[in-house]
C-alpha cells in the first residue's frame, strides 16, 4: 500500500492546487518550514515568525521556475556567465559556438631530413591546340621512322 501512495505523489508533482501553488511547491515549503519551526519553538515570537516565513519563502523559491529553469539553477547559470565574461571578455570566437569545428593549427615547417625526403615532380605539359583544322599538335616522333610520321599524318594529326 505505501508504494501506491508514493507513486500517486510523484505523478501529481506538477498538479496545480492554487493559481501559483503546485503540489511540489507545498512539499518544498513544508520541508523548509518544519525544521525551522521545530528548532525555534523556545525563541521569542518576534524572531521566530520572520525566520519561519523566510524558510517558507525559500522553500517556495526552490521550486519556482524562471524561463524554464528553477530559480537556483537560473542564479547558478547567471553567475557562471558573469564569471566567463570576467575571465574571457565578451568577444565570441568560433570555438564558443556549439557544434563549431575549430580551425586547425597553421601549417608547420618540417625539416627534410631523416625518414622525410623532398620529392620533386616533373612538370606535366598539356597538349597545345593547333591553329590547323586537323587537331592538336603533337610532338614529332622521337624515332626517325618514316612509317610513324606517316601514321601521324594519316590520323589527321599535325606534328611540330
Amino acid at each position: 500500500m505505501p508504494a501506491r501512495i508514493i507513486e500517486e505523489l510523484t505523478s501529481r508533482k506538477k498538479e496545480k492546487i492554487a493559481t501559483f501553488l503546485t503540489f511540489e511547491s507545498i512539499v518544498a515549503v513544508i520541508v523548509a518550514f518544519m525544521p525551522i519551526f521545530m528548532i525555534s519553538s523556545s525563541w521569542p515570537l518576534l524572531t521566530r515568525v520572520p525566520l519561519c516565513l523566510a524558510a517558507a519563502v525559500a522553500g517556495y523559491a526552490v521550486t519556482l521556475e524562471l524561463h524554464g529553469l528553477p530559480l537556483y539553477e537560473h542564479a547558478l547559470w547567471t553567475a557562471r556567465g558573469l564569471f566567463r565574461l570576467r575571465v574571457h571578455g565578451n568577444r565570441v570566437v568560433p570555438e564558443d559556438l556549439p557544434g563549431a569545428i575549430p580551425a586547425p593549427d597553421e601549417d608547420k615547417v618540417i625539416a627534410a631530413s631523416g625518414p622525410i625526403e623532398l620529392v620533386r615532380r616533373a612538370a606535366v605539359v598539356a597538349p597545345r591546340l593547333s591553329p590547323h583544322p586537323g587537331g592538336p599538335v603533337l610532338p614529332a616522333a622521337t624515332t626517325d621512322d618514316p612509317e610513324a610520321a606517316q601514321a601521324h599524318a594519316t590520323a589527321g594529326l599535325v606534328t611540330d
